[in-house]
């Protein structure tokens, strides 16, 4: 069995308590039925909310101080915002205390989610567009979400990985808060991922320049620059751009990269095989960026370039010719 795709843990925890709204339930709901991996999370996330909720006898307590221990705990040992198995064999008062953990998370949460001036978006098991009040636009991948304010300063809380384009506002710099890691921009176009069950943060900048800070230390990265930061080991680090890369749902750029890795891509976003029918072919280098164009005109380009004969048949797409 695989993995499962990658889900807010909030939002499960509101399901679980049956506290969320008719959106939030079908959110999940949704992505339960998308594959069986994420079914058995969840229904493995509710054997041990039913295991918490068994302890007998719980005390009043003071949820926000519960929560800021655990928060603190967590930081220590493997970063914010992780979530930990509960062992079987947890003693009555464990098991309270990891109930009224998770409450407290709920506190805080929903004290995110009632303030007022902020809106909320959600991806479940397909990318969302946005359009932001200010004009900025995001897209949201599957099992992201994120809390906008847009007001006299510009703040995302991003659970999971989103792409921006930013409208610059020299006044209100734009701050998407990852767990970790704080991203701070004027106007650029760039890309947080940020999962709160991931052992790393990643931030990859498409145009403009941001500034990225985590565990006491912060980078300037540029176009075509990325950063890491390991959550466990608590390091910062610059990372050299890959050949290929894609941005939002199909904004693809590629730099000096070959034709294979260019058809990796092209296969992986638009369900469509492409056959290169030699090996010369496969020596040939794009640098090339398409905007949300068809299969057909991505490959009509590349086509074109290289002087090869594109074909089409039932089987799929076929680049054939001299190469490179």
């Amino acid at each position: 069995m695989g993995v499962p795709t990658p889900m807010d843990s909030e939002l499960l925890a509101l399901y679980l308590a049956g506290e969320c709204d008719a959106a939030q339930q079908q959110a999940v709901e949704a992505w339960a039925a998308a594959s069986p991996e994420n079914a058995a999370e969840l229904a493995r996330m509710k054997s041990l909310w039913d295991l918490g909720g068994a302890a007998s006898e719980v005390p009043e307590v003071d949820v926000d101080a519960a929560w800021t221990r655990l928060e603190t705990r967590i930081a220590e040992e493997e970063g914010r915002r992780r979530i930990r198995p509960i062992g079987g064999g947890a003693s009555g008062w464990t098991r309270w205390f990891a109930a009224a953990a998770v409450l407290a998370g709920l506190v805080f949460a929903v004290r995110w989610f009632l303030q007022p001036g902020a809106d909320s978006y959600m991806a479940t098991v397909e990318a969302v567009r946005t359009e932001l009040n200010d004009g900025s636009r995001a897209v949201l991948s599957p099992g992201s979400s994120m809390d906008v304010r847009l007001g006299r300063t510009r703040q995302v809380q991003l659970r999971g990985e989103a792409y921006f384009e930013v409208v610059r506002d020299s006044v209100r710099p734009f701050e998407v808060e990852g767990g970790d890691v704080l991203v701070t921009v004027l106007g650029t176009a760039f890309e947080v991922s940020a999962y709160d069950t991931a052992d790393v943060v990643l931030v990859r900048v498409r145009s403009g320049r941001v500034r990225v800070a985590a565990g006491g230390d912060t980078l300037e990265l540029t176009a075509g620059q990325h950063a890491r930061y390991d959550r466990q080991k608590h390091v910062l680090e610059r990372r050299a751009a890959p050949p290929a890369e894609v941005w939002g749902i199909r904004i693809l750029q590629f730099e000096e990269a070959s034709l294979v890795q260019v058809v990796q891509q092209l296969e992986r976003l638009y369900k469509m095989p492409i056959d290169l029918r030699n090996e010369a072919i496969r020596r040939c280098s794009l640098t090339a960026e398409f905007d949300d164009e068809p299969l057909e005109v991505i490959l009509g380009v590349i086509a074109e370039t290289f002087g090869l004969e594109l074909t089409k048949d039932s089987n799929g797409y076929a680049l054939d010719g001299q190469g490179c």
